[in-house]
């Protein structure tokens, strides 16, 4: 999707991949430098479905990436947006329709009894990867309908809701995981509309699937039993039917929110973006990725506002950059994880502490070898998004 303006225009390209990674947002920034967008100007966000071929060396533990398959996404994204830029451009009705969901549950619970495991060895208590009922989640879904001024048909649609797209059966499928259910889902009432999923601040969220009841062999009950005291709670085990069953009604849910009577709608005039990156250096000790932290912000007038980080934050990081950075009157906020470049989890000061995958646990995966500086993450993260909010207001424009 591209927005323009006088003196603005911003493009939005959605991916199905676990992150775009280095070296295809180079790719694309390389290929749409010819097309005359500054790399501010473009924005690549990642569904983070885990079901995808791997595009990012430094996450190569994840998936060694296939060049071939990178170099030829590139060149399929710049046709796309050789043909987008081909088309009229039209004015726009922002329709948004907000509602709540219940198929996302944490999954950071800690462990107060001693636990073994080959990540962490022995530990006397611990923060487990584990189902967390208590723990704080977003399960707010948001749907903003994109249609035409004059012909009110539908064009577009962005969806947002934090949760990580993880739980597809079996496990080894090439799959959208649910953004692809739910776009099936809006393009049979909508029509084959663009259908882009903004993945929110879901580092520690996953979905929450409840297995159909089975009988269980007391030998799988003893080894379960087991488990649980060696390494904490565990996920239960999930079926090709079972993943069916939560993904048809998380788009069922969708679908019906996207239904309801808009809780806004307007025509947007005023569109400002701004973007700010800090060294990994400043937070983390020890090795990381060549890579920064990036934020980047797209605002709609004082209606709506996208702020886009490229990690995998906590679903807590909404509060701090909500207290830090206050959203305007009667605005729309969507936080949205997995940006570019991807750098790898990003805990918050009171996380660190407490260890667990987001802290400790992913770093081999990620090409990060150390640790995490409590008194400084906080800081430089915030910092980050408010520069990026600065750089918002300091280049205004105005929707054409």
């Amino acid at each position: 999707m591209l927005f323009e303006s006088l003196g603005r225009r911003i493009l939005l390209i959605s991916f199905d991949l676990l992150q775009v990674g280095s070296e295809l947002q180079d790719i694309i920034h390389a290929k749409l430098e010819k097309r005359g967008f500054g790399q501010d100007e473009i924005v690549l966000q990642a569904s983070h479905t885990h079901g995808a071929p791997a595009t990012d060396k430094a996450s190569a533990r994840l998936g060694i990436p296939d060049e071939r398959f990178v170099t030829d996404l590139g060149d399929a994204v710049d046709d796309l947006v050789g043909q987008v830029q081909g088309q009229e451009p039209v004015e726009v009705v922002f329709e948004i329709f907000e509602g709540q969901l219940r198929h996302s549950i944490n999954r950071r619970r800690r462990w107060p009894f001693p636990t073994i495991s080959r990540m962490y060895g022995f530990s006397l208590t611990s923060t487990a990867f584990s189902p967390n009922p208590k723990g704080p989640k977003d399960e707010r879904a948001t749907v903003l309908l994109i249609r035409g001024s004059r012909e009110d048909r539908p064009l577009a649609v962005i969806w947002h809701y934090a949760c990580h797209p993880t739980a597809v059966v079996p496990t080894d499928a090439i799959s959208a995981d649910f953004p692809g259910k739910v776009r099936e889902r809006l393009r049979r009432r909508l029509g084959a509309v663009p259908c882009l999923f903004i993945p929110g601040f879901c580092g520690n969220i996953r979905p929450h699937i409840v297995p159909a009841p089975r009988p269980v062999p007391l030998r799988e009950r003893l080894r379960r039993w087991a488990r649980i005291a060696l390494v904490g709670d565990l996920f239960p085990p999930v079926s090709a039917e079972d993943w069916r069953r939560w993904s048809d009604s998380l788009a069922s849910e969708l679908d019906a929110i996207a239904q309801q009577p808009a809780t806004k709608t307007f025509m947007p005039r005023g569109l400002r973006t701004g973007s700010a990156s800090v060294p990994l250096s400043t937070f983390f000790r020890g090795t990381a990725p060549p890579k920064p932290l990036c934020a980047q912000v797209l605002c709609f007038d004082d209606a709506l506002e996208i702020v886009a980080i490229s990690a995998e934050p906590s679903v807590e990081w909404e509060a701090e950059i909500a207290e830090a950075v206050p959203e305007p009157p009667q605005c729309l906020r969507l936080y949205a994880g997995y940006l570019g470049s991807l750098c790898g989890y990003l805990p918050t000061s009171a996380q660190v502490p407490e260890g667990g995958y987001e802290v400790k646990g992913f770093q081999p995966l990620f090409g990060f070898a150390g640790e995490f500086d409590a008194k400084e993450i906080g800081p430089a993260v915030l910092s980050c998004v408010r520069r990026a909010f600065e750089a918002a207001r300091s280049n205004p424009g105005r929707i054409g």
